[in-house]
């Protein structure tokens, strides 16, 4: 009995797709998310005060570590606020709420990444 070919059972396929569809996700928000204009633009000016200042590898990786967590939570942020706005246009007290969450949750890591970053700079300035 011959087996039917299905991508899912191509793990190489599947992994393929996969990274297919994230890189998809990937770009479409760096093109049209403002919020993730703004937080590139605050990455190479960090990227630029590292050179200048020539931070450590141990803290480029703190540093790095933090720019992938915050991307990641503006990823999520994204994808919530577009589910809400598909699921309504109206306004509605719950839709807000998810809203106002997700966007909580990056302003959170938002805030610790400049802590952090502000602590590291401050050791090779002063």
């Amino acid at each position: 009995m011959k087996k039917e070919f299905r991508d899912k059972d191509n793990v190489f396929i599947h992994f393929y797709k996969s990274c297919k569809y994230s890189l998809t996700g990937l770009f479409t928000s760096i093109k049209t998310e403002r919020s993730l204009h703004l937080y590139l633009l605050a990455c190479a000016f960090v990227i630029i005060l590292c050179v200048i200042l020539q931070v450590s590898a141990e803290d480029i990786i703190t540093i790095s570590m933090l720019a992938v967590f915050l991307l990641s939570m503006e990823l999520i942020n994204t994808a919530i606020e577009h589910t809400v706005d598909m699921v309504t246009k109206e306004f509605h007290p719950l839709a807000k709420k998810a809203k106002d969450c997700g966007s909580a949750a990056s302003f959170v890591i938002a805030v610790l990444a400049i802590i952090v970053v502000l602590y590291i700079f401050a050791s090779y300035i002063f």
